[in-house]
């Protein structure tokens, strides 16, 4: 008798499942999160840096090249919408995918059917779902209208996910730290306004009734309190005030608040130096330019990337030879002294990878005329220079 018995039959093909987005609970929402000043820095590094990168078109070329191109969706990217620049479209789409993790951007059609404008929807009023294979967007409306779209109507950019439907929001996977940050805001507020020390202790002599000292209570705070905390104290009857000291330890707020920035930071992954916060360490020149490679690499990057492959990735915006990408070189742009040594290197006869056009072009200069490389020969030969 055999150990084990085959199936007649068996089910290999993955079913089709209908599927909704687990949302957790969060005590912080993301507006809410954007009013905080760590948040808001954060957002607006990351948001502002992703709007200096130019969003070019590209043509995939037979030898693997690729070559840019001027078409009707590199057009529509320059200009998304009326009144709407290709910085404040990549900037509002950061923002939403930075506080929300997802940022979903329509595609208004006109008359022909072809797409006439791009623009961001608000997070807050998109629901996502499966069904029978398909993604359906809920969209709802300043009037609670809600209509329903597919991905020929919204362009889904996400931010780590764990479902593949919808993205993370990073705010309320930190919701600890940023409540955190919240209470110690909070705590110092609440101590400077009583001057930066603690409130005392009113003692009054004698059974004295719980509404009589809410009233002693309110006369002590309207007198003494406020514009005029740190002033003169003076009682009348049986009443003996002793203050409240606090210790330099307990006082720690202003370590407190460097390392609640920090975190933050973190959170965002970007150097807290960023933001104004501590990181430890000491700053030069040198590691300057370091951390600013290591921000654009492995801060800026990937989201870049997200938006990049969802636009390409859309076959009403490109077709499947064309493909966009996002600028970074300006961000680390070298000095000028660094530029032209590697310019010199890259325009030797011999081992360099670049024209004189090319270059004039990186430094974004006018093409040169024959008369000025003519007279630019004439210069270099007369010092025995070797020019590409």
């Amino acid at each position: 008798m055999a150990l084990f018995r085959r199936r007649q039959s068996e089910q290999r093909t993955l079913a089709t499942l209908d599927l909704r987005p687990f949302v957790p609970l969060s005590t912080i929402a993301p507006a809410t999160a954007l009013q905080n000043g760590d948040v808001y820095a954060c957002v607006r590094v990351l948001a502002d840096s992703a709007a200096s990168c130019p969003l070019v078109t590209y043509r995939r070329l037979e030898d693997g090249n690729r070559r840019r191109v001027t078409n009707r969706t590199a057009e529509l990217l320059r200009a998304p919408a009326e009144g709407t620049t290709q910085a404040a479209f990549v900037s509002t789409a950061m923002a939403h995918l930075l506080l929300w993790g997802n940022a979903y951007l329509g595609k208004y059609r006109g008359p022909d059917g072809r797409v006439e404008q791009l623009l961001p929807i608000a997070p807050d009023r998109v629901q996502v779902e499966r069904r029978h294979g398909r993604v359906v967007f809920t969209v709802s409306d300043d009037r609670g209208h809600q209509s329903e779209h597919g991905l020929d109507d919204i362009v889904h950019v996400k931010a780590l996910s764990t479902d593949g439907l919808v993205g993370l929001s990073p705010i309320r996977q930190m919701r600890h730290t940023l409540e955190l940050n919240f209470a110690t805001r909070e705590a110092s507020t609440a101590l400077f306004k009583n001057s930066a020390r603690p409130s005392g202790i009113l003692k009054v002599q004698g059974n004295t009734g719980d509404e009589q000292i809410e009233a002693l209570k309110q006369k002590w705070q309207a007198k003494h309190g406020g514009d005029q905390a740190g002033g003169i104290a003076v009682l009348t009857g049986e009443i003996d005030f002793t203050a409240i000291s606090m210790s330099a330890d307990d006082a720690e707020f202003v370590s407190a608040r460097k390392l609640s920035a920090t975190e933050v930071a973190r959170a965002f992954r970007i150097p807290p130096w960023l933001i104004g916060a501590e990181d430890g360490g000491s700053m030069t020149y040198s590691n300057t330019e370091q951390q600013m490679l290591s921000f654009a690499v492995l801060s800026l990057q990937p989201w870049l990337r997200s938006i990049e492959q969802a636009l390409s990735a859309d076959r009403d915006l490109y077709t499947a030879s064309t493909f966009c990408e996002f600028l970074i070189d300006g961000l680390l742009r070298a000095d000028s002294k660094t530029r032209a040594e590697v310019y010199r290197i890259a325009l030797d006869p011999v081992s360099g990878w670049l024209r004189r056009d090319e270059v004039r072009r990186l430094e974004n200069l006018e093409p040169e005329t024959a008369n000025d490389f003519s007279t630019a020969v004439a210069g270099l030969s007369t010092n025995g220079a070797v020019i590409a």
